[in-house]
């Protein structure tokens, strides 16, 4: 298959690729980055595709970055919610140096100081929470939850600017 015929193939394929993005992910802006994902690594493995359905090894590289995706934000949530159990000061976690560890107990110190209308939501979206699912348990429009969570976000970037 040539250049130009693999590229056309991916151009007649996108809207078949955003579908089955969308049933994966069941969000919008989730599917489109999935999707650049797909074509991007198609691109750069395209010397590897020795297949002659262009559409099922798309679908199979879709379904593998998805895949991986979740798995990552599954360990993600999996860490965050074993932190946030344990009490800060007997967090017991690996990290390159003593500061590193200062740093952190720093930093779930202030996070800590929020307002509960900040704090929540905030921590919520640390732990891999979508702002839908937020958005949900909080009973709030979206729109506020963000709000909220660029504010705890700007209250700790001013109170940890000494890090930066």
């Amino acid at each position: 298959m040539t250049t130009i015929e693999f590229n056309n193939t991916i151009v007649n394929l996108e809207e078949q690729l955003r579908i089955y993005a969308y049933r994966l992910t069941n969000n919008r802006e989730d599917a489109l980055d999935l999707c650049q994902e797909t074509v991007l690594k198609a691109f750069i493995y395209k010397a590897k595709f020795s297949h002659n359905n262009l559409k099922a090894w798309l679908y199979t590289i879709m379904k593998n970055l998805f895949i991986n995706a979740y798995r990552k934000k599954l360990k993600q949530r999996e860490w965050m919610a074993h932190e946030t159990n344990n009490n800060i000061g007997k967090v017991n976690v690996s990290f390159d140096n003593p500061y590193s560890i200062q740093n952190y107990k720093d930093i779930m110190k202030e996070l800590n100081k929020l307002e509960e209308s900040l704090r929540t939501p905030f921590k919520m979206f640390l732990e891999g929470f979508k702002y839908r699912e937020i958005a949900e348990h909080a009973n709030l429009p979206i729109g506020t939850i963000k709000s909220r969570i660029f504010q705890g976000r700007k209250i700790l970037a001013e109170q940890l600017a000494d890090y930066s």
